[in-house]
């Protein structure tokens, strides 16, 4: 199971919000019916190094984005983070 703290997944939403007020809106791999229209700041889930979240805020070219690891899956705290995870996540 990948876990993460709620106080931590809003502050990754706040930061999206930040992030696309200062440049330009949401990064979204689905815009629905028109590009630009309707976005609205969340998250993303990922799974490569670990499992952890990144907010959807676009980011200024160099600015790095705020990741947050979840508390079960993180590979620097966890040495079995890889049988941790759940099925379907960084490739499994």
């Amino acid at each position: 199971m990948c876990t993460f703290p709620v106080l931590a997944v809003r502050k990754v939403i706040a930061r999206g919000e930040d992030d696309a007020a200062t440049n330009g809106g949401f990064r979204n791999p689905y815009y629905g019916t028109r590009s630009g229209e309707g976005e609205k700041p969340g998250f993303w889930l990922v799974g490569d190094e670990g499992v952890y979240i990144i907010s959807n805020g676009k980011v200024a070219e160099g600015q790095k984005l705020l990741v947050v690891h979840s508390t079960d899956c993180h590979p620097k705290v966890d040495t079995h983070w890889l049988d941790d995870n759940p099925p379907g996540i960084s490739g499994r």
